[in-house]
């Protein structure tokens, strides 16, 4: 968990394991999205399907951890520290409403019955868009602040 942007070089060196660690499951999420395209594409449905769930369970389990961890430090906060929490209330804001969409398209199609049809591409499709903009502005302005 993070330290809260602390001055410390333990503070920082834990920020910035989180932060790593956040930017390589980014890394995972884009090659599994890649592997349920490229399957679904195949017309190979049941690896599409076993790459959807891989999917699934990466992303609900990153979303949960930063979730918490931006919870965490917005408690132990310093004072210095208000325009880092304000930065992470609004991507929490602002991401809510991708969020919920992103967690019924997984219930959906993710269920054993749900066949991966046209309807399932188009929305796969723009919800990785809407990932692929959420994860460059994470990296490019949240992860940055609280990695330094």
């Amino acid at each position: 968990m993070l330290s809260f942007l602390g001055k410390s070089d333990k503070s920082i060196e834990q920020n910035a394991k989180v932060v790593n660690k956040w930017k390589r499951e980014h890394r995972k999420l884009e090659k599994y999205a890649g592997k349920v395209i490229s399957m679904y594409d195949e017309n190979r449905p049941k690896q599409a399907k076993k790459y959807l769930n891989k999917l699934e369970l990466l992303a609900l389990n990153h979303l949960m951890h930063e979730d918490v961890t931006f919870f965490d430090l917005e408690k132990t906060a310093k004072r210095q520290d208000t325009h880092i929490v304000d930065a992470m209330k609004e991507f929490r804001r602002s991401f809510s409403g991708t969020k919920k969409v992103l967690f019924h398209f997984f219930f959906y199609y993710t269920s054993p019955k749900t066949v991966l049809d046209e309807t399932f591409r188009e929305k796969f499709d723009g919800i990785v868009g809407a990932l692929v903009q959420r994860i460059e502005f994470e990296e490019g302005n949240l992860y940055a602040m609280i990695a330094k």
